[in-house]
């Protein structure tokens, strides 16, 4: 069900994972697949999941960045997008990322913004009518996921931003056209983001996805992982 809140911001609630039976350049969402370009930004696996040092030691936090990193590639390339670019300073990164199918891009600034920059330029410079970035760290999340996403788009609104559990941060940006918004990642982005989109007249839909939503980051987001009977 979908409200309208805040003007040209509209909330949805996504399912667990929608199915889907379109055929993989287009679909129920409204976009050309193989126009939706997807970048997901990985940080230098040396300073990975900081958060976890207390249960994990560095080479654990690597393996789980690289593990998760390949699940959010497989997943988005499952759901029919063929155009999934990773972002980041690190060859290990690089290239499982070319044996996932995915386009390696080497970072050459600093930080996460300027990082998704980098990814921009990339898929406006091939053609993308539009940009979805995920975070590498999206362990529950699932092709219908990704598709649930695509869907908030089916009406033509250029902005698509899933939340984190908190809603606080931003899991999932989608923008139509690439450059629809700037990216404000950090503390507070999904605010920012809705903000963004308000000051630019921009209609945004927010999509709620219980799957999307689960970013692990912590003990505590482990335990919960864990939990599900997660390796």
């Amino acid at each position: 069900m979908t409200d309208a809140v805040m003007g040209p911001v509209r909330t949805a609630s996504g399912s667990r994972g929608r199915s889907s039976t379109s055929a993989p350049d287009s679909g129920r969402d409204g976009l050309r697949r193989r126009g939706v370009y997807v970048v997901v930004p990985v940080k230098d696996l040396s300073g990975t999941k900081s958060r976890l040092a207390p249960v994990l030691d560095p080479a654990a936090r690597a393996g789980l960045t690289l593990y998760m990193m390949g699940r959010v590639v497989s997943r988005a390339r499952e759901a029919g997008l063929e155009n999934v670019g990773v972002v980041s300073p690190d060859p290990i990164v690089l290239d499982e990322a070319l044996k996932r199918g995915a386009t390696p891009l080497a970072q050459k600034s600093r930080g996460l913004n300027p990082a998704l920059e980098e990814g921009r330029l990339w898929a406006t410079k091939n053609g993308a009518s539009a940009l979805l970035v995920l975070p590498a760290d999206l362990p529950l999340i699932e092709a219908a996921d990704v598709r649930d996403v695509l869907a908030e788009a089916a009406d033509g609104s250029p902005v698509v931003i899933s939340p984190d559990g908190a809603r606080s941060g931003t899991n999932a940006l989608l923008l139509r056209p690439p450059d629809a918004l700037p990216f404000l990642f950090g503390p507070d982005s999904f605010e920012a983001h809705l903000k963004a989109a308000r000051d630019l007249d921009a209609e945004a839909r927010v999509c709620e996805n219980q799957h999307i939503s689960f970013d692990l980051d912590t003990a505590g987001d482990l335990a919960a992982y864990r939990g599900e009977g997660r390796p």
